[in-house]
């Protein structure tokens, strides 16, 4: 499927999720020309060829009632008749052409299905942001043990030509303080780089501690984004 990019943005995170879906992920889409997003119970993104009325047209029959979707946007979104705005806040778009090596030698397990039921129950206690029951299916995960038990890990999520998203970022509220996240983001990382992919990865402008630690990576802010979480009105 040929990747479009929505008018006016001139690189190619600015409609990560637009190409995504139209290019490396998109056995993992639905939807037409003007709107996509990815299966539910893969990721709540989604992205649009351009903001039409068309294209916001296009994206409501892909949010039945009960269900949501989060779009990354250059632009905050208008808002719309048959769509409303959970919320709308800005993110920062952070890149790596190097990153740090680990703080320490870690065992770091490759996480495959089978530990999908862990992985959630993981998600549900640290809540690093949107993870689904198919998310694992996206990229590479890698996770830490402590006693056998998942207590840590981070994977890759979008995926566009030439660039691969860091993404789940977490660790149990009750093993934090170890560099955990510290470690696994640097594995993650350069593993994309040693593909040859630039990494990538969006935090809300707001969450300090987290741009501290991937600044200390070797993360720059590319640009702030806005991300907006749209629902079907009652």
């Amino acid at each position: 499927m040929r990747e479009r990019t929505v008018r006016g943005e001139t690189h190619p995170l600015d409609s990560v999720v637009w190409r995504a879906l139209n290019g490396r992920q998109a056995q993992f889409s639905e939807g037409d020309d003007r709107a996509r997003r990815y299966m539910a119970d893969v990721a709540p993104f989604a992205g649009l060829r351009d903001l039409s009325p068309a294209s916001f047209a296009s994206l409501v029959p892909l949010v039945p009632r009960g269900d949501q979707v989060a779009m990354f946007t250059v632009e905050p979104l208008p808002p719309t008749e048959q769509l409303e705005i959970v919320l709308a806040k800005p993110v920062h778009q952070m890149i790596a052409t190097r990153v740090a090596g680990p703080m320490r030698p870690r065992e770091a397990e490759r996480l495959d299905a089978s530990a999908a039921p862990e992985m959630l129950e993981l998600v549900d206690a640290s809540r690093p942001g949107p993870f689904a029951a198919r998310t694992h299916e996206l990229g590479d995960y890698l996770g830490i043990r402590v006693e056998g038990r998942l207590i840590a890990m981070t994977g890759e999520r979008m995926k566009i030509e030439g660039f691969t998203e860091v993404s789940a970022v977490c660790t149990h509220p009750d093993q934090r303080g170890h560099g955990y996240a510290h470690d696994l983001v640097s594995l993650v990382t350069q593993a994309v780089l040693d593909r040859g992919e630039e990494p990538f990865l969006h935090v809300f402008s707001d969450n300090a501690p987290a741009i501290t630690l991937y600044q200390r990576l070797g993360y720059t802010i590319r640009r702030t984004m806005h991300v907006t979480i749209l629902a079907a009105r009652s």
